[in-house]
């Protein structure tokens, strides 16, 4: 905690970083377990994200909260095609290496580019409280919750002043736009009387 704390402070001060909330960020990995004595941590991934950003701060996931860190240089090594040895400024021994492991490891939105953002898997429960749109009768609603039926995907939508389910599929789902937090839909008028 103190280490959180101490790092979250001195970086805010030094880079003037606005709060970062987990909402702004992506998760691009997870911190596995240590690696060295020296602070050295496995983060698994399957993404290059991690390469192409390397100075740039990602975020920790600790206590509930985004904690930027950067990597050192020559800090970040290919471990496997699936993750990284990574070495973090200020995390210079295990007991400060242990306290990351099991933590997602985030990037902030606003630094990827478009396709960067469309080059990874997202957690399908992101999309809830997502803005909606509907093509067809230009209405405007919102995501109120994702169901997985064992693989089959079910949005419920609050719009066109009901509560409709829509399955995500590319039939119904034109566009998702994670930058915007937003939906293009198509909601058949078949859909919008079963509902």
């Amino acid at each position: 905690m103190l280490l959180s704390l101490l790092l979250k402070q001195k970086l805010l001060l030094l880079n003037n970083f606005a709060m970062i909330t987990r909402e702004d960020c992506v998760k691009i990995g997870e911190v596995t377990k240590t690696h060295n004595l020296q602070g050295e941590v496995v983060i698994t991934t399957d993404s290059d994200l991690l390469e192409k950003y390397a100075d740039e701060p990602v975020f920790i996931q600790m206590d509930g909260a985004p904690v930027p860190f950067f990597i050192a240089d020559e800090g970040l090594t290919v471990r496997n095609h699936s993750s990284y040895i990574v070495k973090f400024d200020f995390v210079d021994n295990l007991e400060q290496a242990e306290r990351l492991t099991g933590c997602e490891v985030l990037l902030e939105k606003a630094l990827l580019d478009e396709e960067d953002i469309e080059s990874f898997d997202y957690d399908i429960s992101e999309l809830s409280g997502f803005a909606v749109e509907d093509e067809v009768s230009g209405k405007s609603g919102v995501v109120t919750e994702v169901a997985n039926y064992s693989g089959n995907v079910v949005l419920t939508l609050q719009i066109l002043e009901k509560e409709i389910l829509l399955p995500l599929s590319e039939r119904y789902v034109k566009e998702v736009s994670f930058e915007n937090s937003k939906l293009l839909v198509n909601i058949p008028s078949e859909l919008v009387e079963l509902n």
